[in-house]
């Protein structure tokens, strides 16, 4: 019987240092010859993962932006997607801009000659720049909504901002009443040029409501004609707490936030220890499924 694992990448697959383990590669590839399909589930968009998908030799799918899209891994053609109501995206674009914030608006690159248009006069968070320089991604920067205008709000995946946790997070729960019902948003730690995880850095990220990695993955599941216990999902951030919570094998990392570990049923080793590793281990050894109890790896 086949099964899939969905595995995220920032703090899960990859290591403080933002790469592939010799040892996670092979866990890798002893799953794949074990007829596991491996789905990356990040975060990113396609463009910002593709050194990674590259560095495993990706030729699936992969659940890019955060759930909103479904990409081919290795061309990074879209199969499917969700996209914010265009209305929608500039409100959620002017609420941010509002706060003094500079807006970062995610388009899906298929559809657009830009992955993000940024809009504001804010100043923009090193972190940020360094990001989006280093994974070589194509930025439109526009001073207002209405130089915005002239690209559209069509084809948006996601509304956010850069800035300290500290400034963030009080924005993030304002926006969620504001927007009850109408988008799905969080607010957690950046990757940085100096840290993996746990940045002061933080992430403001709005997508259409109900839009998440596990939305793609149960999708996924539904059309390959899985039964859910044969769905295993590794992650350690808070955009992976439901598909953590909701597959019949959730698995948490040992740097995970809490609450994922607390929805997990079982805790892997440190991402910076090959942690991803020893879970697959277990995995292929059959000491792991949907039957087993919950466990500390």
């Amino acid at each position: 019987m086949s099964s899939l694992i969905a595995v995220d990448l920032d703090g899960t697959l990859l290591n403080a240092s933002g790469k592939v383990s010799p040892k996670n590669l092979e866990a890798i590839l002893n799953l794949r010859a074990a007829g596991f399909e491996v789905v990356p589930a990040t975060g990113r968009s396609w463009r910002e993962s593709r050194r990674v998908l590259e560095a495993i030799e990706a030729k699936g799918l992969a659940i890019t932006s955060g759930g909103s899209v479904l990409s081919d891994a290795a061309t990074g053609a879209t199969k499917e997607r969700s996209t914010i109501d265009a209305l929608l995206a500039r409100q959620l674009a002017e609420s941010v801009l509002e706060r003094g914030l500079l807006v970062h608006v995610l388009r899906d690159h298929a559809s657009s000659a830009h992955d993000y248009c940024l809009v504001g006069d804010g100043k923009m968070d090193p972190a940020a720049m360094w990001w989006l320089e280093s994974h070589n991604v194509p930025v439109q920067r526009v001073g207002t909504l209405t130089e915005a205008d002239v690209f559209g709000f069509d084809h948006v995946l996601r509304v956010g901002a850069v800035d300290r946790g500290d400034l963030l997070l009080p924005v993030c729960a304002d926006l969620r009443v504001k927007f009850h019902g109408r988008a799905t948003m969080q607010s957690w730690s950046a990757v940085t040029a100096n840290a993996a995880i746990g940045s002061e850095t933080h992430l403001l990220e709005m997508y259409a409501f109900g839009v998440d990695k596990w939305t793609m993955l149960s999708r996924l599941r539904d059309t390959r004609g899985m039964a859910n216990e044969r769905i295993y999902a590794i992650g350690d951030g808070a955009n992976d707490l439901i598909m953590v919570r909701e597959a019949g094998v959730g698995i948490a990392m040992q740097n995970a936030h809490a609450d994922v570990q607390q929805h997990a049923k079982h805790i892997a080793p440190h991402h910076s220890e090959d942690g991803f590793a020893h879970a697959v281990e277990q995995i292929l050894s059959g000491a792991l499924s949907a039957q087993s109890v919950r466990s500390a790896l």
